[in-house]
């Protein structure tokens, strides 16, 4: 699941600091740098993000220097590396902390496994800036991959208060409501998601299982057609549609269903179970077999951290 935004999400990097004229003593401009450093991560490049920004902070070691590399480091994927040098500029910060690096160390340590150290840290800067929004998502989405339903939905419930119209905060709200087994709420929070970023598929196929699974077969039918209209071969709404057709006993169509997500993602574990199940329904077993045997591979290769309180989790694509 893609983790609530990075960069500028929870505040402002912190300010530059007298380190800019070490910087000039020994010939670099840091703040060519850094501008230098900035142009690459907003254009996604994210190498020569971190290798710009390492010089920055060899040249002016300053919090701000070692934020942007922190920040670097996580969208490259080395998430120990960012959690360091995001705890390097968390100490020389200002005393009470700097939101930003606080939100982008959580969020470091919560993609590099460590979801404990990320609540903790999450936590304590929501203590010291309870008004900020960001944070307490980024905090309510780390309490989910640890199965805590009750103090997630608290948290995003705060979220969703200081930020009505933020789609995620809502989304990941009705997540936590739709895993504590409290469908009529999770149902209005995905509308509201929905409706507020009707590009967020994940919303809205959420919407449809949770739709599904009130026994508004009809109403979840339409959701996910639409989303399949937007998207047309995107593996959560292929399966959701054939799930519904499996409830209803028309297993031919399931399989139908299933082998449309699997062209699409050949490792989704949902659309293997169930195919298999299908498949078997249909008395072809051999085929069940293989295909029980690809989705005990796929479940074998599955990375650990992140899982959901949910069986299966909708993930944002942005």
């Amino acid at each position: 699941m893609l983790l609530p935004g990075v960069l500028g999400a929870a505040g402002r990097a912190p300010p530059p600091t007298r380190a800019v004229m070490v910087g000039q003593a020994r010939g670099e401009d840091p703040a060519a740098l850094l501008r230098a450093g900035q142009r690459w991560l907003a254009a996604g490049n994210f190498e020569n993000a971190v290798r710009v920004f390492r010089r920055l902070t060899e040249t002016a070691p300053d919090a701000r220097a070692w934020y942007y590399l922190g920040v670097a480091l996580l969208e490259s994927g080395e998430f120990a590396d960012a959690a360091a040098a995001l705890r390097r500029a968390a100490s020389l910060g200002p005393p009470g902390g700097n939101p930003a690096v606080a939100h982008s160390l959580g969020t470091a340590l919560l993609r590099g496994g460590d979801s404990g150290e990320a609540v903790r840290v999450l936590q304590e800067a929501a203590t010291r800036h309870p008004g900020n929004a960001p944070i307490l998502l980024q905090l309510g989405y780390a309490h989910y991959t640890r199965l805590e339903g009750e103090a997630a939905r608290e948290v995003l419930g705060r979220a969703v208060e200081l930020s009505p119209d933020d789609p995620l905060a809502r989304f990941y709200l009705g997540m936590a409501e739709a895993a504590l087994g409290e469908l009529e709420p999770a149902t209005r929070s995905f509308r509201e998601a929905a409706r507020l970023a009707p590009d967020l598929l994940d919303a809205r196929v959420a919407l449809a299982r949770t739709l599904s699974q009130r026994g508004l077969e009809d109403e979840a039918r339409t959701g996910y057609a639409a989303v399949l209209a937007a998207e047309p071969a995107w593996p959560p709404a292929l399966v959701g549609l054939a799930m519904l057709d499996l409830q209803a006993g028309d297993a031919e169509a399931a399989v139908a269903g299933f082998e449309a997500a699997l062209a699409a993602e050949p490792a989704q574990r949902q659309a293997l179970y169930n195919l298999a199940a299908a498949l078997a329904r249909l008395g072809r077993l051999e085929e069940a077999a293989e295909v029980r045997e690809r989705f005990r591979e796929a479940a074998s290769n599955a990375p650990e951290p992140g899982r959901s309180l949910a069986r299966t989790a909708s993930r944002p694509r942005r």
